[in-house]
């Protein structure tokens, strides 16, 4: 259970106000000041939202009633069943987001088609991680910048309410490495011809940071898909 020095500690470390952390852990302000003055102790879900909203930023509760900042780390995915780990960290981080509701960001993706997703994954990809993301449709986005040609899309695109949106660049417009950026993590992707798929993963805030505002940049200079370049 977390403690109310923990919380102002957290807080600090964020340089978060009561209502930032209210919004980022969807519960009251008044519940944040209340655990933070000891007036009572939070229940098990509150808990847990607030520890999620930390853990998303960076921040991680300590067994010795402290607060530290997570260090970066870089993980590695090779092979059929290191992408198949891949997606389910990637569902995982979706679910934790899509619980931060509105404030949440967009998951971000460049320079990717899901033709390869399907090539490697098969039905792992079409009905395993697909089914799992589009339950959560509702409170989670993601983004998906694509060259202009040759493009495809999901089966489930058409879908009304789909979780994804798509913007096109020409060719000579996107970089030749795609990335994915899903919460505080960046993750570089490499296919190849005649070799497994590769995929090296950095949990970092700052470096997600640098690539979402990148991408940002590129997506409002895209063209919406149904429209011409």
């Amino acid at each position: 259970m977390i403690t109310a020095a923990q919380l102002r500690a957290a807080r600090g470390l964020m340089d978060w106000t009561r209502s930032d952390l209210a919004k980022a852990a969807n519960v009251s302000p008044e519940t944040i000041k209340n655990i933070e003055h000891g007036t009572f102790r939070p229940q098990e879900t509150t808990a847990e939202a607030i520890v999620k909203a930390f853990a998303l930023h960076g921040v991680e509760f300590t067994s010795d009633e402290g607060v530290k900042r997570c260090h970066d780390t870089v993980a590695k995915y090779e092979g059929i069943e290191g992408f198949k780990r891949f997606m389910d960290d990637v569902y995982t981080v979706a679910e934790r987001t899509s619980a931060a509701g509105d404030d949440a960001k967009p998951f971000c993706m460049s320079n990717l088609d899901d033709s390869f997703f399907v090539k490697y994954l098969g039905d792992f990809f079409t009905v395993h991680h697909i089914r799992r993301m589009n339950a959560l449709r509702h409170s989670f986005k993601m983004r998906i910048l694509i060259k202009e040609k040759p493009h495809s899309f999901s089966p489930e695109e058409t879908e009304q309410g789909s979780y994804r949106e798509y913007r096109l660049q020409p060719d000579h417009a996107m970089g030749n490495v795609p990335f994915y950026v899903y919460g505080d993590k960046l993750a570089i992707l490499v296919f190849e011809e005649q070799k497994e798929p590769r995929i090296v993963v950095i949990a970092s805030a700052l470096v997600a940071k640098a690539y979402r505002e990148q991408f940002d940049i590129l997506w409002e200079a895209a063209t919406p898909r149904g429209r011409s370049l």
